[in-house]
């Protein structure tokens, strides 16, 4: 699987957020855009078509990390102590070294975190079923209604099951009180080996986030149930309600159509 697919996928389900790829991409509160293999490509925002929002401001910052299931394995080595055997770094340095046992795992850990929201999201989410009904509003669109700004970052993703990677911090610490995300200790790359995403200590991020896009509860004329429920049929090739809707069908269902969260993208799931 291709490691921007699996990164995003395995964010989605540890933190219920869709994952930036890349995690440096600037994203704003509002941002149009579609998902496709879960990678969000922004296109617009919704005051270019005069849809006034309200922000929901986050004052308080948390740390949040997460290394994939018994495919990470990190050591911190503090100044003045033995390297490990066959290590770049020095017995004057402080640093970490991490190594990888599974190909595409993930170290994620994001420093001083907050998540603004949009705050009239009905509002904004009537305006936007009344465009589509316009014919005006394409139903793959999705908008950012949730943002995380993460004060600095770290992401690591190995490309082999052999991957490593040491980092050197250039700021006094005390003993092993290494934060791999601080961007504070000026770390240095010292090696890496099989590591194909080296994203260290990178501050102003945009890391993970929250879409809502136009959805039904209708399910669909009678022949296309069974169709689209069978196991038989290929993800990417099953109907779903939304493609078989219309912006003059969706005048005729009222109740049925809502502006809700966006799902993963099922055809991710099989490629």
């Amino acid at each position: 699987m291709k490691t921007s697919r699996k990164y995003t996928r395995e964010l989605k389900q540890q933190f219920g957020y869709f994952a930036t790829w890349l995690p440096g991409t600037p994203l704003k509160l509002g941002d149009i855009g579609v998902i496709k293999k879960n990678t969000f490509r922004r296109l617009a925002n919704i005051s270019d078509l005069r849809i006034p929002f309200e922000i929901i401001a986050d004052t308080t910052p948390v740390d949040i990390e997460y290394n994939s299931e018994k495919g990470v394995s990190v050591t911190v080595k503090a100044a003045g102590s033995l390297p490990l055997q066959g290590s770049s770094l020095r017995e004057e340095d402080a640093g970490i070294t991490v190594e990888f046992s599974k190909k595409n795992a993930i170290l994620f850990k994001a420093n001083g975190v907050t998540n603004p929201s949009i705050k009239n999201q009905v509002e904004v989410g009537d305006k936007i079923l009344n465009l589509y009904k316009k014919g005006k509003w394409n139903k793959d669109w999705v908008v950012i209604t949730e943002l995380a700004h993460a004060k600095s970052g770290t992401v690591l993703i190995s490309s082999s099951s052999k991957g490593k990677i040491e980092i050197k911090a250039n700021a006094e610490v005390q003993g092993t009180n290494i934060d791999i995300a601080n961007s504070d200790l000026n770390f240095d790359i010292i090696f890496h080996k099989d590591v194909s995403t080296r994203i260290v200590a990178q501050e102003a991020l945009t890391p993970l986030f929250k879409a809502s896009q136009v959805k039904t509860s209708w399910f669909g004329p009678d022949e296309f149930k069974n169709a689209r429920l069978s196991s038989l049929v290929p993800i990417s090739e099953r109907v779903t309600p939304m493609d078989l809707m219309t912006p003059e069908k969706a005048s005729q269902l009222k109740e049925e159509l809502y502006f809700g969260e966006a799902d993963l993208d099922q055809y991710n799931e099989e490629n």
